[in-house]
């Protein structure tokens, strides 16, 4: 009964701890360019999207 309190005590305290999340997505992405003549409409817009997304996330 004794070795079952201290497992189960063992596994209470381990399910308490937190993890750490390290963001590193404004080092792993960056804005992107486009060509204002070769590139279709559709791409610019979401090339503006996605540079718009990352300068509110990292300035």
């Amino acid at each position: 009964m004794r070795t079952l309190t201290i497992a189960t005590v063992s596994l209470l305290l381990a399910a308490c701890q937190t993890a750490s999340v390290v963001d590193t997505s404004c080092t792993a992405f960056e804005p992107l360019t486009y060509s204002a003549s070769a590139d279709s409409e559709a791409t610019k817009a979401q090339i503006r999207g996605h540079n718009a997304a990352w300068k509110k996330l990292c300035g």
